[in-house]
């Protein structure tokens, strides 16, 4: 169908959900990531150019599409450092991280845990912190990263029977794959204007527009992500696109998304989300893919 959006004319197209990956992942996420893609990895890859020799992922977040990815040059970013110093643990200290992760299983419990969120990070060691950072990943209420005004981590224990925190094949897989991986910890208009080279593909996967009757996108989204923001992104899309890169973005679907990204080629994708504490808010719900037009 087309919609119009004042002048300009853009092309929805939507995709049929896939009930079951097709695609084999060189690795999969080492962390719980709220709104993470690997759902939606045959999606987005398809997006992909048909060749280039850099990634870069400037909202890395879980890191499925990169690790699913595993590509010879990789850069990856997310201005969450406490996250990009785990993945960092992973590439560089795996055997140390895991027997760190192996110590918090062992004296895991509810008094645990809240006695492990009310650590200072900065008074342990990075691979301290990255195995603080996973054990509470995989503990706490539905694996959210929330802090409060002060920037401390601050979500409700997970009241889980058994928690797993690593599947060792898995992490194995994700520390090789992020061998090739050059990590950054930065504000993402930083590290795109700084990295970004013509034939790149990189991927984008921001905090979205809000939708739904209590959302407020004049206000502030997750992460503080605020409406000037998503327009500063819109248009740093397009410079990625003049530069000569080739980017791909996901967003909700929303009136907003669909003015922003008016002049580039979307398409309707359908994910699961199950962050809604009853369960009741867990249908498939309409998301964008965005690419350049060709």
């Amino acid at each position: 169908m087309t919609t119009q959006q004042g002048p300009i004319q853009h092309t929805l197209i939507e995709l049929e959900p896939i009930p079951q990956s097709t695609i084999m992942p060189k690795a999969t996420p080492f962390v719980k990531w709220a709104g993470g893609k690997r759902k939606l990895l045959e999606h987005i890859l398809a997006c992909a150019p048909t060749s280039f020799e850099r990634y870069l992922e400037p909202f890395v977040g879980g890191g499925s599409v990169a690790l699913a990815l595993a590509c010879r040059t990789m850069l990856l970013n997310d201005a969450n450092s406490e996250l990009i110093n785990t993945y960092r643990a992973v590439r560089d200290d795996l055997t140390a991280l895991l027997c760190l992760l192996d110590a918090h299983q062992q004296q895991h419990s509810k008094t645990y845990y809240y006695m492990v969120r009310e650590q200072a990070s900065g008074d342990l060691s990075p691979v301290e912190q990255a195995a603080r950072f996973i054990y509470l990943n995989k503990t706490c209420f539905n694996g959210l990263y929330r802090v409060n005004r002060e920037g401390k981590f601050n979500v409700p224990f997970g009241q889980y029977n058994n928690p797993i925190l690593y599947d060792l094949p898995a992490i194995q897989n994700a520390s090789r794959v992020l061998q090739q991986a050059h990590l950054f910890a930065e504000d993402y208009q930083v590290f795109l204007l700084q990295q970004a080279r013509p034939g790149d593909f990189i991927y984008l996967d921001p905090p979205y527009v809000p939708v739904g009757k209590y959302s407020d996108f004049k206000r502030y989204t997750k992460e503080q992500f605020r409406e000037k923001d998503q327009i500063a992104l819109a248009q740093l899309y397009n410079h990625l696109i003049d530069l000569g890169a080739y980017p791909v973005l996901s967003n909700s679907y929303s009136e907003v998304t669909l003015e922003l990204y008016a002049q580039h080629d979307i398409q309707i994708i359908y994910a699961h989300r199950s962050i809604n504490h009853d369960g009741t808010g867990r249908e498939p719900v309409p998301e964008i893919l965005v690419k350049p037009r060709l």
